[in-house]
């Protein structure tokens, strides 16, 4: 996975949603789980940062999620992102898009049964 594929997947989803089109919808819906079923692709993202790292994945697919034609599609692939995400070595600087800070946001806004409690992510435009 190209450390974009995700992200453009994302915004070709909410250009869909904004245009009322179903079909791209669809096929940005399609290519993110490509992705997300591809170990190859997944094995390229080795780090926990929001910003090209597996917490950034965790955010994209949870966002992706809310507004999908078939939402457990996504959702049900949160428990193995999160545990590709502990299985990280965490980032030693606090910021946020590399660092410890986003990278502990993004893990605790998918904990299972929970909900995003803020709009915190609204910076990385993923809605």
């Amino acid at each position: 996975m190209s450390s974009n594929s995700c992200g453009i997947a994302n915004c070709q989803q909410l250009a869909a949603m904004a245009l009322a089109d179903a079909d791209r919808k669809r096929m940005a819906e399609r290519a993110l789980l490509y992705c997300l079923t591809d170990p190859p692709q997944l094995d390229q993202l080795t780090t926990r940062g929001l910003c090209h790292g597996v917490g950034g994945l965790l955010c994209t697919v949870q966002r992706v999620a809310e507004d999908a034609e078939t939402p457990t599609a996504f959702s049900d692939r949160l428990p193995e992102l999160r545990e590709r995400f502990l299985a990280l070595s965490p980032p030693k600087e606090p910021g946020f898009l590399t660092g410890a800070a986003g990278a502990a946001l993004a893990f605790q806004g998918t904990e299972p049964g929970s909900e995003i409690p803020t709009e915190w992510d609204g910076c990385l435009l993923l809605r």
